[in-house]
């Protein structure tokens, strides 16, 4: 099970010691780094991790600030050098809290930790029925991801399209797409998501979806066609 996550610390010493430490774990993907937590929130605006390592004394807003002003949830591993800081991360629901320096079997159990959760979730939700939970003009609604053919991006809102029924939703499509059913619905488009089971062919330019067709931008071009290929 690979791991996608962030690190932001703005110690370049304990950054430079701690990336040293996590080379140790093949298993985490580091997609990105920050000294700062406001470049690391607009790095999050546009791509989805798993999950963060925080330092909990940044400029501007410290870590925990950091977290509470995050739109989409992601797991959180603090590393402080405050023991009491451990109180409130786990007040906050982080996964867990680190102090400086952060030895290797240290963060082995901190990993092994967060892959045990992750997993459990997964698997639960696999257990469920594939059911979408959303409100829309006011109304709870829930629909079977199957039914869904596209998702389309319309302004504040997205466009849930299904055979029977269009959805307007207040939602981000970064935020829309997680809770979707994962490797079922992959994004071909700043504007569309599209569900795989509903793909009937594809070209290099665009995808057609139970007869639409949608355009494939060259930027998810690559993960489009892996994760379609994955699906057959």
């Amino acid at each position: 099970m690979t791991l996608n996550c962030i690190y932001i610390d703005s110690n370049p010493v304990d950054r430079l010691l701690f990336l040293q430490t996590l080379k140790h774990f093949p298993e985490i993907s580091l997609k990105a780094e920050f000294s700062d937590a406001i470049h690391a929130k607009e790095y999050l605006n546009y791509n989805a991790v798993d999950f963060a390592f925080v330092y909990s004394d940044l400029p501007v807003y410290n870590g925990f600030e950091f977290v509470n002003q995050l739109k989409d949830h992601i797991e959180i591993v603090l590393l402080t050098k405050e023991p009491m800081d451990a109180i409130k991360s786990y007040e906050m629901g982080f996964i867990d809290c680190l102090l400086k320096p952060v030895g290797k079997d240290r963060l082995k159990c901190s990993i092994d930790r967060l892959i045990h959760k992750l997993k459990s979730t997964e698997i639960i939700n696999q257990k469920k029925e594939q059911m979408i939970y959303f409100k829309c003009n006011f109304k709870s609604e829930k629909l079977e991801a199957s039914s869904i053919r596209w998702v389309e991006a319309m302004g504040d809102y997205v466009k849930v399209v299904t055979s029977n029924k269009n959805y307007m939703i207040l939602s981000t499509m970064k935020s829309f797409l997680i809770k979707l059913p994962k490797n079922q619905f992959v994004r071909i488009h700043k504007s569309y998501i599209v569900n795989l089971q509903k793909v009937i062919n594809y070209t290099a330019k665009d995808v057609n979806a139970d007869g639409r067709i949608l355009p494939l931008s060259r930027k998810q071009k690559g993960v489009f066609k892996e994760t379609f290929l994955n699906y057959q």
